[in-house]
């Protein structure tokens, strides 16, 4: 399942579930007569936090939209219900994470603002003392389903509801024995609105229950640049939650994000204003950003 945030009015925007078809499914506006649980959500965090019953609650939705056919089926695009997945526009999968959590291999971790975070395929303004020496590194997310502190790894495994794709935005890392306030520059320009794309959808673990296995594609102005994993190492993802759960609380929602050691995909790429970054998972999601 692609679970998705639609922007709309609504300040949080609206869930929505990707359907095979390539249209979107607005969770929030599919009325009544469609759900055999009688249950809509109106966020994808509160799809997470209901665990396997809320998926199974929205895989039951789905089920019901495939059977839907002719007239009846018409209506469901003609109030909105369906949409087409290339003309809407969508926010990053959960609107505001409580944490964006960044972690490297040696189970170092940063934060991202949670303000920082945008949806797929937007324009995103740098700020002009750091467009000269901006950075891109296309990195893993795995989406919190439930509370987890002090976790064992099959705890953190089973905490992890999906995964989405991310790019961090920010100055390149200074040297090891950079001065402090060098340092405090980088950390500061991690922060910036729209430094962390993310998305463009969570898929959850019924769908991707490995995403180790998987190679991605890093293009800069559709100029492949890079290929391999985003989960390298020797620590599994759900190893290096629990590790950093000793330190941190965990909620629905929050996000989890690995650092790529990997020199083909994971590098921070030099970008310059006018660039389109795109990370891609081929046959799952692809994320992009346009530098202004």
């Amino acid at each position: 399942m692609r679970l998705l945030t639609i922007d709309s009015r609504e300040v949080g925007g609206r869930p929505g579930v990707l359907l095979d078809s390539g249209e979107i499914l607005d969770l929030a506006a599919a009325p009544n007569t469609l759900s055999e649980s009688q249950w809509i959500p109106y966020s994808v965090v509160s799809v997470l936090a209901a665990g396997q019953d809320g998926l199974e609650r929205i895989a039951r939705l789905v089920a019901s939209v495939r059977r839907t056919t002719g007239a009846a089926r018409e209506r469901l695009v003609s109030e909105g219900v369906l949409l087409p997945y290339a003309a809407t526009e969508l926010l990053a999968p959960v609107r505001r994470p409580g944490l964006i959590l960044v972690i490297g291999a040696d189970s170092s971790a940063h934060m991202k603002s949670p303000n920082s975070s945008v949806g797929n395929n937007v324009s995103v303004s740098i700020p002009s003392n750091i467009e000269d020496q901006l950075t891109g590194a296309g990195m893993l997310g795995a989406v919190i389903g439930r509370s987890l502190y002090q976790a064992s790894p099959d705890e953190a495994a089973a905490a992890i509801a999906g995964y989405t794709l991310m790019i961090d935005l920010s100055l390149p890392e200074p040297a090891a024995n950079a001065p402090l306030g060098e340092w405090q520059r980088y950390w500061e320009s991690k922060q910036f609105p729209g430094a962390c794309p993310i998305g463009p959808a969570i898929i959850t673990k019924d769908e991707l229950s490995d995403p180790g296995e998987l190679e991605a594609t890093v293009r800069i102005n559709d100029v492949e640049v890079g290929v391999g994993s985003l989960c390298s190492g020797s620590m599994s993802i759900a190893e290096r939650l629990a590790r950093v759960s000793r330190r941190f609380s965990f909620r629905p929602g929050d996000l989890l994000v690995v650092e790529c050691s990997a020199e083909n995909v994971g590098r921070p790429r030099s970008l310059s204003i006018g660039d389109e970054f795109t990370l891609n998972l081929p046959q799952l999601m692809e994320l992009s950003v346009i530098l202004t």
